[in-house]
């Protein structure tokens, strides 16, 4: 498969996660979570265990998601899960959002 149905695929990852974008959205402009390399949510803040657990749910629903594409792709899930931490940090950083950066430290 070429990398724009890659690159399609893990747009539509991104776009999976709207069931829960009220919450989540909520919790990055409260800098709460942040995004990290890995193609998951990360806590920022250790004060909420409200987002610690919002972070677990939905970090169970990208894996899911992302071993469905490395399965599609044939390729291993860290391959996805590392695609998929690069658009996630690139469209945090547009939106002013906290992302870890390749020194392990949050940025916004």
């Amino acid at each position: 498969m070429t990398m724009k149905t890659l690159i399609t695929l893990i747009s539509g990852l991104l776009l999976s996660v709207v069931v829960t974008a009220m919450e989540l959205d909520d919790a990055k402009n409260m800098g709460l979570v942040g995004e990290a390399p890995n193609g998951y949510l990360g806590l920022v803040s250790t004060d909420s265990p409200e987002a610690a657990a919002l972070i677990v749910e939905i970090n169970a629903k990208r894996k899911v998601r992302y071993q469905e594409i490395a399965n599609k792709q044939n390729t291993q899930l860290v391959n996805i899960e590392r695609i998929a931490g690069e658009k996630l940090i690139e469209k945090a950083q547009g939106n002013g959002e906290f992302y870890m950066d390749d020194q392990g430290q949050w940025q916004r």
